[in-house]
This record gives structure tokens, sequence and C-alpha cells, in this order.
């Protein structure tokens, strides 16, 4: 994994809420995981935690390539939970953009060169 020079891409907020040390080492580790998976440079990342009421909130805002901010929100009962649930948002998302980019590429390439 490639970072961006400043040591690690992913900054982590909790407002009003403890995040502990298990949280931010599983979001550091999970989060490099799936972007590893679809892309091989992270750009930046930031995580962030809010209480709603007996919910718990989670924004994941990731950077990727040169491609657009993705975006995902998930709430639960839990900080664990919530994250989970927005991660795999963030991870089918990446998913679909990465297909795109090849396909992209392989329609580019097997396109007759103009001369």
């Amino acid at each position: 994994m490639k970072l961006n020079g400043t040591g690690t891409p992913i900054k982590i907020n909790g407002t009003n809420i403890d995040l502990g040390e298990a949280l931010p080492h599983k979001v550091q580790e999970e989060l490099l995981h799936i972007v590893e998976t679809h892309f091989g440079r992270l750009n930046h990342a930031t995580v962030g935690f809010t209480r709603d009421g007996h919910w718990y909130c989670c924004t994941i805002n990731v950077q990727v390539g040169n491609l657009k901010m993705i975006v995902a929100e998930a709430s639960a009962g839990d900080c664990h939970q919530a994250f989970d649930q927005a991660l795999a948002k963030i991870g089918r998302q990446l998913h679909r953009r990465s297909r795109r980019v090849v396909d992209t590429t392989r329609r580019e390439a097997s396109a007759p060169a103009l001369a």
C-alpha cells in the first residue's frame, strides 16, 4: 500500500464519542484492505462517528486515484456495526468503479487506431 507521504492517509474522528483503541485500529486495517482489493492507492480517507439518540452513525469519505470522492453512511446501535455497514457500502461502490475503469480501458484498447 502506497501512502501519500504523510504517514497514514486515514483520519478518524469521533464527535462526543470515546472510540477507544480497538476501533481506530480496525478502521485502519479494514479500510486499507478494501481499497487494496480494488485499487492500489488510497489518496485520503475520513471516517467520522457521531451519536444520534440511541444510534451511532458512521460516515466514510474515500478518495482513490483520480476518481471522485466516494461517500457512505450507516447507522446502528454500535460503532463497530455502523462502521461495518458503511464499509460494505464503500466496498460495493469501489467494486463498481473499478469495473467501470477496467471496462473503459478495455474498450479504448480494443478500438481500432485511427491513422
